[in-house]
């Protein structure tokens, strides 16, 4: 009897920890995955946590590796490394993508999302990111979402902003991409992309006279020490798309890639609480370091907004007409 109990035990067991490592018991893939974000910034950890997650629910099955600050190359390069399969993850900024999709111009349009929240509450949903993805067709990808987002702002080593006419005269440091530099040259001044990492030296030098980026990253780049402006301009939303290169895809399981898209849906509440913790953060950086925080007025962000519409005009033809009217279309019904 005890025998029988004992062995009733030990199978039971076994079958549990056989349903608990289904997906271990092959032998794990390892998969690269690339971003040009800083060490421990609010990108890197939610990739971390990302990672963190496929290995749990796969029972390790599928482990990521994560090359983090461009260890891989540029987004460009990493782009290019995913399409052509010497890469396995690449975090790419829309931007960036639009050089081989132009569709993409559009998740960059000058104040077209509210804030992060909003943009978060549009491109989430499944059917965007369906479309989004679809746009990948016939490139090698497979775009599972958007991991990060990060309303832009305006800084800069000169004065106050508050007005397009404040913009004459300066030059500011720009993400490539034409979309960004057509931007900022409706708004009145003109632009440089020389590489994020020589940015701090440029500033310090006079190179360039300030950047576009969140007040988050001005704090942990330590731009402060050279930047004494900052304007929450919030023209545009930078956020990187999640590429995964078609033939790894291919090799996961149903039950695999329901886990990565899963992992990615669940970042996002603790994404916002990271932005929302590091914003606080960065403005009590600001203070210290005595750099001057301008919030517009709605008249003042106005004038901003007036003077970027040629570059709906301009980028509506690139985007295309179908692709254009239905992010529109989600932006308008968000609203309601």
């Amino acid at each position: 009897m005890k025998k029988s109990l004992f062995l009733s035990l030990t199978v039971a067991l076994f079958c549990v920890l056989i349903t608990h490592n289904a997906f271990a018991a092959e032998k794990p893939l390892t998969l690269k995955m690339g971003h040009t974000g800083p060490v421990n910034s609010s990108l890197d950890v939610g990739l971390k946590n990302i990672a963190k997650e496929v290995q749990e629910k796969t029972g390790g099955s599928v482990v990521i590796q994560i090359y983090p600050q461009g260890q891989l190359g540029s987004e460009e390069v990493m782009l290019d490394s995913a399409i052509t399969g010497t890469l396995d993850i690449a975090i790419t900024s829309t931007p960036i993508l639009a050089n081989i999709k132009p569709e993409f111009n559009a998740l960059s349009l000058p104040f077209l999302f509210k804030d992060v929240v909003d943009f978060f509450d549009i491109v989430t949903a499944e059917k965007f990111i369906g479309a989004t993805s679809d746009l990948m067709k016939g490139k090698n990808l497979v775009l599972l979402g958007y991991p990060n987002a990060l309303m832009r702002g305006l800084s800069n080593t000169k004065r106050n902003i508050r007005t397009p006419a404040d913009m004459k005269g300066l030059k500011i440091r720009v993400m490539a991409g034409p979309l960004y530099t057509d931007m900022f040259n409706a708004m009145g001044a003109t632009t440089s992309t020389l590489p994020f990492s020589e940015l701090y030296s440029a500033l310090q030098q006079g190179v360039v006279d300030g950047e576009d980026n969140h007040i988050y990253v001005m704090n942990i780049m330590k731009f402060m020490e050279v930047e004494k402006y900052h304007t929450v301009l919030n023209h545009t939303v930078q956020c990187n798309a999640f590429l995964v290169n078609e033939k790894v895809w291919n090799k996961l399981s149903a039950d695999q890639r329901q886990i990565f898209k899963n992992a990615l849906n669940n970042l996002v509440k603790v994404y916002l609480d990271m932005v929302k913790s590091d914003t606080e953060k960065a403005i009590q950086a600001a203070e210290k370091n005595r750099v001057n925080v301008i919030n517009l007025s709605s008249a003042e962000g106005q004038a901003f907004k007036n003077a970027v519409q040629p570059v709906y005009a301009k980028y509506r033809k690139a985007i295309g007409d179908e692709f254009y009217n239905y992010v529109m279309s989600q932006v308008e019904s968000h609203k309601k």
